[in-house]
């Protein structure tokens, strides 16, 4: 037999034996190295002194141990063991009490830091693998052996052939880690351990092949047709693909045996021609809502398909048939999903908000697209809906077009921008049928138009907003948009819940910043132009209870909104920026032809609120 080895990469080595310094420090700091009391205390302090380093010097011993790999020889091959790699621990305390009644530490210590090279000696270690991982890499040493074979039926063309079981090689485990723990603790260590082999048996029977063998000639032996008129459809088998399609397998339960039947993977491919010819997936049962809110239940439709399990079946009864023919089996009452009956309680509008927006602005459109395509969408009782995921990226591809976005504070373009309108508009819907919120992020700047502190934002991929239909019914959504508004409506049954609410009072004010905008068309004595109006940040403490109308507890979420200021922004001539802006260059400014100027002198007394919006994109995605 040809050698073969298993080695460790030098860099798992490395790794191990970083893990093995850690736990040698972990180790060393919570075990109980104190030592017996004396009535000297100098000679308690000085065995302490002496238990702690003969410990040390043990710990040390155990990461050398540890991470010498020894050679393991297995019928002839030898494989590369790192002893970290099976668990090896040494028990320092014991080996520490015992060779300390008979040596000193000193003697100790230098046995221990001499363990490879030294005499023999009478301290003796003491340790222990770890045996679960010793029998992983046991199950990859067997397979280097010429281990027993369960026999099975392999095919030539079409002709079956039995293959007979046979006894080979494995370890064996009943001494195989006694003989490595006794060479790890060992003086010197042996540069060879041998395992042990023993021959074992197989689980099959000779007797158990030839059955198998005679079923397998029994079902590839002529032609199987599986046929139906209504439709008319023929799946034709000949022996050819039968033998393909043979699949064996050996099997302990109910007794040992081998499994012969056809393959259901191979059958499908057989069977897709087939498909589209009379398969029909089952229509769900719907909801139509109608511009006056009126809900109207359409009905589902069961479906048919072709189900590979039964045509199997249908398969090994024909060929145990002198006709080798059967019916092809088609599955004709495949019920819906969602019935009727499940949709009887959506009867009735549960929430409904509207919000505003100026028209004809870009992101008008990416608003009306997102809306569309979340109108008419159902979710069942439990079921988790996460904006981002339904409707995925907003692309160019996909209609949406550039729009303002707020990225950190700051209003850029961005493909789908202003979508986050939509966000609140169904978060206010959600929150007002009190179903349950996990995921939502109010914008981080205030916009007058939405709900203070009952609002939300979106971007892609985050933040998102995700909530649960954790209602009894399904909640189905219906949207609408003229050119200045969205609108969103939940239908479905929270006849057993009330929602109330409020809003704190503004608290935790920070006042705006000042900022300035380079401009380099202007000249350092025009009066500074002021381009947004700040407003001051604070924060509120938005409250939500539901009441239950069957007796259960009411429930109460808080949560706590932080909008932060919008700076006052003045654009300047570059050489008035404060040396603290990030594009200050230190120029001087030119000298005032028409005469002195105090430019840059205007104050500004911090308490400005704007009348109108800041600019916004309504797409927040600047947290």
């Amino acid at each position: 037999m040809s050698e073969k080895s298993f080695r460790v990469g030098l860099s798992a080595l490395g790794l191990v034996a970083i893990a093995m310094v850690v736990l040698l420090l972990v180790r060393g700091s919570d075990r109980d190295v104190s030592g017996p009391a004396t009535g000297d205390p100098s000679a308690a302090g000085e065995q302490s002194t002496g238990q702690q380093s003969t410990l040390a010097a043990l710990m040390d011993l155990e990461v050398r141990l540890a991470n010498q790999p020894i050679w393991i020889d297995v019928a002839g091959t030898r494989f590369n063991l790192v002893p970290a790699s099976i668990g090896f621990d040494l028990d320092e305390q014991s080996v520490a009490e015992s060779a300390l009644a008979a040596h000193s530490p000193e003697e100790v210590i230098e046995i221990a830091s001499s363990w490879h090279e030294g005499d023999e000696t009478d301290l003796a270690l003491v340790g222990t693998i770890d045996q679960e991982a010793l029998s992983r890499v046991l199950d990859r040493y067997d397979a280097a052996l010429d281990g027993p074979f369960e026999g099975g039926i392999v095919m030539e063309g079409t002709t079956p052939i039995p293959v007979y079981p046979r006894p080979g090689l494995v370890i064996d485990r009943s001494t195989a880690a006694q003989l490595i723990l006794a060479a790890l603790l060992q003086r010197p260590m042996p540069e060879v351990v041998a395992l042990d082999t023993l021959q074992k048996l197989p689980i099959l029977s000779v007797q158990a092949v030839d059955t198998a063998l005679h079923e397998a000639v029994q079902l590839v032996g002529a032609p199987i047709i599986l046929s139906r008129t209504d439709p008319d459809a023929t799946l034709y088998l000949d022996e050819g693909r039968l033998a393909r399609a043979l699949l064996t397998r050996a099997e302990r339960e109910p007794s040992p045996h081998i499994m012969v039947t056809f393959d259901p993977v191979v059958f499908d491919e057989y069977l897709h021609p087939l498909r589209a010819g009379f398969e029909a997936p089952p229509v769900d049962a719907r909801i139509v809502i109608d511009a006056d809110d009126n809900v109207t239940i359409l009905p589902g439709f069961p479906g048919a398909r072709i189900d590979t399990d039964l045509v199997v079946e249908a398969a090994m009864d024909a060929a145990r048939r002198a006709s080798r023919t059967n019916v092809l089996p088609l599955d004709t009452g495949v019920q819906p999903t969602i019935s009727s009956q499940d949709l009887l309680r959506v009867k009735e509008k549960i929430s409904e908000f509207t919000t505003h927006h100026p028209c004809c602005q870009p992101r008008v459109g990416n608003i009306q697209r997102f809306a569309a395509e979340m109108d008419g969408r159902m979710l069942l009782p439990g079921e988790v809906m996460s904006l981002n995921d339904t409707v995925g990226e907003r692309t160019r591809e996909r209609g949406y077009v550039p729009a303002p976005t707020i990225i950190k504070g700051e209003i850029t373009d961005t493909v789908g921008g202003g979508v986050s309108q939509f966000a609140t508009t169904f978060y206010n819907a959600v929150f007002w049928a009190g179903l349950e919120i996990l995921e939502h992020q109010p914008h981080s700047y205030y916009f007058s138009r939405y709900p203070e502190g009952i609002e939300a934002t979106i971007s892609w991929r985050e933040p998102d907003l995700v909530f649960r239909n954790d209602t009894d019914t399904p909640v189905v959504i219906k949207t609408s948009s003229t050119g200045t508004s969205i609108t969103v409506k939940l239908f479905g049954d929270n006849s057993d819940r009330e929602v109330s609410a409020w809003v704190s009072g503004r608290y935790d004010w920070t006042e705006f910043p000042t900022e300035y905008v380079p401009n380099p068309e202007m000249m350092p004595w025009d009066e500074e132009a002021e381009v947004q109006t700040g407003a001051n940040g604070w924060s509120v403490t938005v409250t939500r209870q539901l009441d239950f109308r069957d007796g259960s507890p009411s429930t109460t979420q808080k949560w706590t909104v932080r909008y932060r200021p919008w700076p006052r922004q003045f654009e300047v001539h570059p050489c008035l920026l404060p040396e603290e802006h990030e594009e200050y260059t230190g120029e001087e400014c030119p000298v005032n032809p028409d005469g002195p100027s105090e430019p840059g002198t205007e104050q500004h007394d911090g308490t400005t609120v704007p009348t109108e919006d800041p600019p916004d994109s309504g797409d927040g995605a600047d947290s």
